[in-house]
Order: C-alpha cells, then structure tokens, then sequence
C-alpha cells in the first residue's frame, strides 16, 4: 500500500474517520434531549429535527405524530438558537468529514498528506471541534421555546431543562469533539514527507 503517513498518521486517519461518524451521526439523530409529550409519550429533539411531535389536524384536533422527521424549512425551527447551532454543528460535522476522507485516501495514495497540509487538517479538525462546541453551547439558549415547554415543563428556560434529560446523540457529539482535539495533536506527526520532497 503505498501511502506517505506514518504509523501515527495511520492511526490519526481511522481516529479521523471514527470522529466524523460520530460527529456527523450525532448532528442528525433527534436524541439530543428527551422528554414526556402529554405524559404519555417519550419525545425527542435536536438542532433541526425532532421525534413524537404534536400537529393540529384540519378538524382542529391535536394528534400526536409517532415518527421522526426534520422541520419542513430552516424557518420553521422554533428558535434562533437552535438555527444557530444547526449551521454551527453541520459546519463542524462537515468540515469532519473532509478531512476524514483526505486522510483515508492518504492511506492509499502517496502524496495526498505531506507535513503542511496534516497540520493544516489538523486545524481544520480542531475548527470542527470548536464549531460543535459552539452550537452545542448555544442550543440550551432556546429551550425556552414553547415545543420544549410541551414536554419538559414550564420550569425549562435557558440553560434549564426542567422535566428533560439530555440523550445519547449528545455523548456522541462530546466523543467526538474529544477525538478531533486528539487528532488536531496527531495530524503533527502523521506524514513524513515534506512539501520539498516532491518528485515529478
């Protein structure tokens, strides 16, 4: 296999994939936050979609939707926050994912990685870890929002879940912030060509 990565560049590589999995699988699951629909349903949300939601039938009726599903647009999330932390995690969860598939192929290909450009995805992957603790950060602002309220309770306010819990998808997402920051140290020791080396 012909590839310019060090042992440490290879283990950087499949740190780099498993943390963009996580990232990307925890950005788009609904499991952020649980809670209690009417009592009698267990209700999910994230950034931008949720699971067991109520809708207003044309009779006027109030049903409970057993599925899962995303806002129908981006405007339709029930708060600026939550927007926010939906580009803020999604840009994080993208910007994983490249350099999760520029690592790959340098396990495969020589000269996709020399030492400049594994420092600079390096940075590229701490940016990442940076932007979905930021969206992470600003999605308790908005669970003051009346669809949180719905299930967690009127204590839920900012930064206070009331009835909620946090779920799973969450330690996802603190996984693999805590494997981006691991390979943002790797990247510094995972090639052994420099860019002088080159031959054409």
């Amino acid at each position: 296999m012909a590839t310019s990565l060090t042992s440490i560049g290879i283990c950087w590589a499949f740190l780099s994939l498993v943390a963009a999995l996580l990232c990307c699988s925890g950005f788009y699951l609904p499991f952020w936050i649980q809670g209690r629909l009417l009592g009698k349903v267990d209700a999910y949300f994230s950034s931008f979609r949720r699971c067991n939601y109520p809708r207003v039938t044309s009779q006027g009726v109030v049903e409970i939707v057993h599925e899962c599903g995303r806002y129908s647009r981006f405007w339709d999330i029930p708060s600026p926050w939550w927007q926010a932390s939906t580009v803020l995690v999604g840009l994080g969860s993208a910007l994983s994912l490249l350099v999760a598939v520029t690592a790959l192929a340098a396990c495969c290909i020589s000269y996709v990685i020399h030492t400049a450009t594994a420092r600079v995805a390096g940075c590229i992957q701490l940016t990442a870890a940076v932007l979905v603790c930021g969206g992470g950060a600003v999605y308790p602002v908005g669970w003051d929002n009346r669809e949180v309220r719905d299930c967690c309770g009127n204590a839920s306010h900012v930064y206070k879940l009331g009835n909620c819990q946090l779920s799973w998808s969450v330690y996802l997402l603190g996984i693999s912030v805590f494997l981006l920051i691991i390979c943002f140290g790797l990247s510094f020791c995972s090639s052994r060509v420099t860019p002088g080396s080159f031959r054409i």
